[in-house]
């Protein structure tokens, strides 16, 4: 026992099964953080033998970070090293709280939807920071979403995918009002009333009108109603002249 125990030390003290440098660890499935970014967030003191790797405390520091949804952390023997095997949340929308007062910075620890943030399509609320406190250059999404909060981020994933998949280009969203779901697209204003189960429908019944701009200048519409995606209502935009002056 003596013998075994002194050959396991000097195997696990040996410089071949030594991490010297983040250049031993492999990552893989990374798509926004690179590989720099994600070796600096490994707690790995350097140099470290391989065999007194912890793999699951690893994998557990890395998904202490926003951007990480899942991380798997092996010992690599030839050459030595570590494997690691990463996913993203993906950032598919930009949220804004729907607040009036002037948001001067984000705090620490911000509320999620009280502060400004970065959504992925299942719904799950970062730090609109988060990739850029990590060294990360990943570009922000170009899609907003105001007033969405945690009460109604159930609805996001099926709503975000039917957007997603809509031949019409949606470019915001506001649900800061309960009682109307308003989408900015390329025909203009649409405003969908109460969020319900209609809102594909809806949004087939925006596709139809695609050929609007064809009859009305988009910019004499004042919104589209899509309430009753049977009954699509245009709403124009009222022509308003000054006065004329006294002779």
């Amino acid at each position: 026992m003596a013998a075994l125990t002194a050959g396991t030390l000097r195997l696990a003290t040996s410089p071949i099964w030594l991490i010297r440098s983040p250049q031993q660890i492999e990552v893989t499935d990374n798509q926004l953080l690179s590989d720099e970014n994600i070796q600096a967030l490994l707690p790995v003191p350097y140099p470290q033998s391989l065999i007194t790797v912890q793999p699951d405390e690893l994998a557990i520091a890395l998904i202490q970070h926003e951007p990480i949804a899942t991380a798997s952390v092996r010992r690599r023997l030839l050459p030595p090293g570590l494997h690691v095997q990463v996913s993203e949340h993906q950032p598919v929308a930009l949220t804004v709280p729907n607040t009036s007062r002037p948001i001067q910075s984000i705090p620490d620890d911000p509320i999620p939807f009280e502060e400004p943030g970065l959504i992925d399509a299942e719904g799950h609320w970062m730090p609109r920071n988060s990739f850029a406190e990590l060294g990360a250059t990943a570009s922000l999404p170009t899609l907003t979403v105001k007033g969405l909060n945690a009460s109604q981020v159930k609805n996001w994933p099926e709503t975000y995918q039917a957007i997603a998949r809509s031949p019409v280009a949606i470019s915001a969203i506001d649900w800061s009002q309960d009682d109307n779901l308003i989408l900015q697209s390329e025909l203009g204003s649409v405003h969908f009333g109460p969020y319900s189960k209609s809102f594909k429908r809806q949004l087939a019944a925006l596709d139809q009108l695609r050929q609007l701009g064809d009859q009305v200048n988009p910019e004499k519409v004042a919104f589209i109603d899509l309430q009753d995606p049977e009954n699509p209502i245009v709403e124009i935009l009222q022509a308003t002249s000054d006065p004329l002056p006294n002779p």
